[in-house]
């Protein structure tokens, strides 16, 4: 299974004051273009509430928001730079604040894919030279470049 990231799913330096903007601004996005559905903002808020996703990852930490299945009406990832920075809760220790500068949501809808997609999205962002580009990047096709 390969990651779908479609050109208009590259947010780059998204302005947010908070992981909660960050996350309606990407649910309203993906909303407006029919991938996912109306419940998908609402349940992706109160799944980062419970189970935060924010990653210490060395010198580029990162966020990989999901949620239920039942929300989304396709299978792909999005992805967010954020400039500045947003304080993100850190999945190892939710009482902990990391900042946050790259986003990347996975939308699915058959949950049979979560795993493995998860697994790939993970392994793409230990890469902490290729986070840094991410965040660099100047434009969306230099960032789909860097998850395939």
């Amino acid at each position: 299974m390969s990651l779908k990231l479609p050109l208009e799913d590259v947010l780059l330096n998204v302005k947010a004051e908070s992981y909660e903007e960050a996350l309606r601004i990407a649910s309203s996005h993906l909303f407006k273009a029919g991938k996912v559905k109306q419940s998908y903002a609402e349940s992706l808020l109160m799944r980062e509430r419970e189970y935060p996703t924010g990653l210490k990852m060395g010198n580029f930490n990162v966020a990989i928001p999901h949620t239920d299945y039942l929300h989304a009406n396709t299978t792909q990832i999005l992805v967010m730079t954020l400039n500045p920075q947003v304080s993100w809760h850190n999945m190892a220790d939710a009482e902990e604040a990391i900042p946050v500068r790259l986003v990347v949501l996975s939308v699915f809808d058959k949950p049979e894919y979560q795993l493995e997609a998860l697994q790939k999205i993970i392994g793409t962002l230990q890469n902490q030279t290729l986070v840094k580009q991410i965040i660099s990047a100047s434009n969306a096709q230099q960032v789909i470049e860097f998850f395939n």
